[in-house]
């Protein structure tokens, strides 16, 4: 009988047990489920419906600037929206005017020194082909003329072809670049017709914020609303976070290119100082996209008065952007270093050169969930099924 007793204990418990796992492999499903749905509609709302996302940070970030009004200004809600995206707006056609500006200058600075550097780079290329290319195209001429005929027709055969698909290739991308002139041409309608859908929903959204923040507070369920509190918090502390360290490390940048190229004397030290510090918030890529084709052309050019000193304030800026950028993320996002390289390596693989672009979003995601608690809460309900 105490044998029985003991089998039956086990087999209970042995049921028991299996039950909890196979509950808890279900709710693991279920989860991966709704997540997988929730990254289809993320998906599907960025494509089809993104002037509304954009407008609705636009309206998040324009909600202290209505406040300042209000409070500052005898004006209503909706006369303040107004007059905030106005400014915004202004600011935008300041920046771009200002740009144009500086652009037209630096055109007019090129236009009287490009053809000089034409001049240079010809000459180096004439050089190259009478020194090396030509010994060496004489050279082969007479191992051509010493074959056999009929090795000689194959090797034209051979060469007729090349050429041949050098030319459908040629012709390819010529075709390729008009279609697509074409299509940024008549791509500026649409984007006109974007921007306009961007600036009316950013000014309902702001007008209508407490509204829409009224009906969120009513329609969601409580343990919702202490998520999506959790996750805007630790969202809000991790996104500023990571721009004050990308502002920090610009500024740095800027800083020292400034200097550099002041002490080179090259002409529009500000303004080019200015581009590659803006270019510079692009993750992992940055100033690398100015100065490596500059240093090739000067190198090209012979111009090495200035690709040596050019190349060692790129060295400079590379190397003070590497010593402090883990620690400027790990303080201001509180992610380990280690970790932001495993991510970035990880999200390399999986998506490309793509993934180095995005890693920085998932690294902050990552953080958001990890501050907020939703894993921790999720983990929770898959092991022991109650929210």
């Amino acid at each position: 009988m105490e044998n029985i007793f003991m089998i039956d204990t086990i087999f209970g418990a042995i049921i028991m047990y299996s039950r909890h796992t196979v509950l808890q492999l279900l709710r693991f499903i279920q989860v991966i489920g709704i997540c997988g749905l929730l990254f289809f509609a993320v998906y599907i709302s960025v494509i089809y419906l993104y002037p509304f996302l954009i407008a609705f940070l636009l309206a998040l970030l324009l909600r202290k600037p209505i406040k300042f009004l209000k409070k500052t200004l005898p004006v209503t809600h909706g006369f303040a929206c107004f007059l905030s995206i106005f400014a915004v707006f202004l600011l935008l056609l300041f920046l771009i005017t200002f740009s144009t500006i500086e652009s037209i200058q630096a055109f007019k600075y090129l236009s009287k020194h490009i053809p000089e550097q034409i001049h240079t780079l010809s000459k180096f290329f004439q050089l190259l082909l009478d020194n090396h290319l030509m010994p060496f195209y004489t050279r082969l001429a007479n191992q051509f003329d010493a074959l056999e005929q009929s090795q000689q027709q194959v090797i034209a055969q051979q060469l007729q072809q090349s050429m041949e698909q050098i030319t459908q290739t040629s012709i390819k991308l010529l075709e390729t670049l008009l279609n697509n002139l074409i299509t940024g041409l008549q791509a500026i309608p649409a984007f006109l017709s974007i921007c306009m859908f961007i600036l009316l929903g950013t000014f309902f959204i702001c007008k209508e914020w407490y509204k829409l923040l009224a009906w969120q507070q009513t329609y969601t369920p409580l343990f919702l609303k202490e998520v999506f509190s959790s996750i805007r918090v630790a969202g809000k502390q991790t996104f500023i976070g990571y721009f004050k360290a990308q502002l920090i490390l610009t500024c740095i940048s800027t800083v020292i290119i400034y200097l550099g190229l002041i002490v080179i004397r090259v002409d529009f030290a500000l303004t080019l100082a200015l581009l590659i510090g803006l270019v510079d918030f692009i993750p992992y890529l940055g100033t690398g996209l100015f100065f490596i084709p500059w240093i090739g052309y000067l190198f090209l050019t012979g111009e090495y008065s200035q690709t040596i000193p050019l190349a060692t304030l790129y060295g400079i800026v590379i190397i003070q952007r590497q010593l402090i950028e883990p620690k400027l993320m790990a303080t201001h996002i509180g992610v380990n270093p280690l970790l932001i390289l495993l991510i970035t390596f990880i999200s390399y693989r999986f998506f490309g050169v793509i993934g180095i672009l995005i890693a920085p979003l998932l690294i902050m995601s990552f953080q958001v969930f990890h501050q907020s608690g939703l894993i921790t809460f999720i983990w929770k309900y898959v092991k022991h099924g109650h929210l």
